[in-house]
């Protein structure tokens, strides 16, 4: 499945670099606006690995565009949902105003957490973050995982000069782990490891997903798609390169 055509590119790439990631407006909402602010929630911006053309997607309100728009449209209080990704806190935030119902949060960046939970907080949501790697073998271990200067860019498939070890935790060993229904992933490429094991997930019923095709092969990328196909999942929506696909009901 092709990610972006020419067409799109023709749109996109510019106004990514205009809008998206631009230092000049970067600087003014890091110096005067300095928090991000969509509807009723606010974000606080506590760490320090956000590149200050990174600010201006919080000015122009871009940031997360592509999972904010399925997630609006989509997410409703039928939804109890497993965030793989938990970041700034927007996405989760979102989410839960949108769902109602209690959000599982993982993030393995400890840097971060501190600010992620203060915001799910300030937001007045019901959450637990698992600062674990979530892995579907009933043995733990540890993987590395390579840090950027930019944490949106810590990921397992993209190296760097700085690593760290992240212990895992089996999905068998998270209480009330099934009683989710919905997969959202914003993983840096770790979504080819959970779409791998979705049938080990047989109560998970709608999958949102961001795909880094920068990241991963087109035979991963491939892969995904027919593991989603073989296991009853058909796409229902799409934003750019982020997807909703729910999952069918055999008669």
């Amino acid at each position: 499945m092709k990610v972006f055509n020419l067409a799109t590119k023709l749109i996109i790439f510019p106004a990514y670099y205009l809008i998206h990631k631009n230092i000049f407006f970067g600087f003014i909402h890091k110096n005067f606006i300095k928090k991000f602010y969509y509807k009723n929630i606010t974000i606080n911006l506590n760490i320090n690995r956000i590149p200050l053309s990174n600010y201006s997607s919080f000015l122009f309100k871009t940031y997360e565009f592509n999972d904010r728009v399925l997630v609006e449209k989509h997410i409703t209080k039928k939804n109890k949902c497993i965030i793989i990704g938990g970041g700034l806190g927007f996405i989760p935030c979102l989410v839960y105003k949108k769902s109602l119902n209690k959000i599982l949060v993982f993030e393995i960046d400890k840097k971060i957490t501190n600010n992620l939970n203060e915001n799910l907080k300030k937001n007045l949501c019901k959450f637990e973050i698992i600062n674990e790697f979530l892995q579907f073998n009933k043995n733990t271990s540890k993987i590395k995982f390579y840090m950027n200067n930019d944490f949106l860019c810590n990921s397992k498939y993209e190296k760097s000069k700085n690593s760290i070890t992240v212990n895992t935790i089996s999905f068998n060993k998270i209480k009330n782990f099934n009683k989710f229904n919905t997969l959202i992933i914003d993983a840096e490429g770790c979504e080819l490891d959970y779409v791998r094991n979705i049938q080990k997930m047989d109560f998970i019923k709608h999958i949102i997903f961001e795909l880094h095709n920068n990241l991963l092969s087109n035979k991963e990328i491939k892969t995904i798609f027919n593991f989603l196909r073989k296991n009853n999942f058909y796409l229902k929506d799409k934003c750019f390169n982020s997807y909703y696909f729910t999952k069918s009901i055999k008669k």
